[in-house]
């Protein structure tokens, strides 16, 4: 049995996981400082897993607390490169130069490249996470929605110095759907 537990601690050791001292405080300090912040501004690479494709994205994304609105600015791949969309509350106006586009969003949110960012953020802002950790240097926060449709969970990763978003990985019903590394993220107070 000495054995086993040994073991288990050095794999545990070896990821680079751990404890944290006060989960509540930790995820508390974090959604503080994500509700308190007039402005987040950050650039995310988004892979989508969808049936048997995977395309990549990369979004610009803006919030503004004075307003509370977001701007989204997909930047890759060419083909959507410019589309951009307004954000209010759950209302996602999308537009491409001068035109307004019509889309068809799912009715489970948060699942799509073009929203996943907008929920990350509003879960970061608003809501309990299930578990926290830390892994790899980083705070590790676990969000779990679910519904009659099914579970979604959101595993977030923030630097610990700042509370930015370092990273995400979406999973609906088990089967991860999405990966964002964030490339840059800052949080004006």
């Amino acid at each position: 049995m000495k054995r086993v537990w040994s073991g288990l601690l050095a794999a545990w050791l070896l990821c680079g996981c751990s404890a944290v001292s006060n989960p509540e405080q930790l995820a508390a300090s974090a959604r503080d400082a994500y509700a308190g912040a007039q402005a987040i501004e950050l650039v995310s690479n988004i892979t989508s897993y969808l049936d048997e494709y995977t395309m990549d994205y990369q979004i610009q994304y803006s919030y503004h607390a004075d307003t509370q609105t977001g701007e989204l600015e997909m930047q890759k791949p060419a083909s959507v490169a410019g589309i951009r969309a307004s954000v209010q509350g759950e209302d996602f106006v999308f537009s491409y130069e001068d035109a307004e586009l019509e889309t068809a969003m799912p009715d489970k949110k948060g699942l799509t490249p073009a929203d996943v960012t907008t929920y990350v953020l509003h879960d970061l802002q608003t809501k309990e996470p299930k578990q926290v950790w830390q892994e790899n240097g980083r705070i590790a926060l676990r969000y779990e929605d679910t519904s009659e449709e099914g579970n979604v969970v959101k595993e977030v990763y923030l630097h610990p110095d700042s509370f930015a978003l370092a990273e995400a990985h979406i999973y609906n019903n088990g089967k991860q759907i999405m990966d964002c590394t964030v490339q840059s993220c800052t949080l004006q107070p």
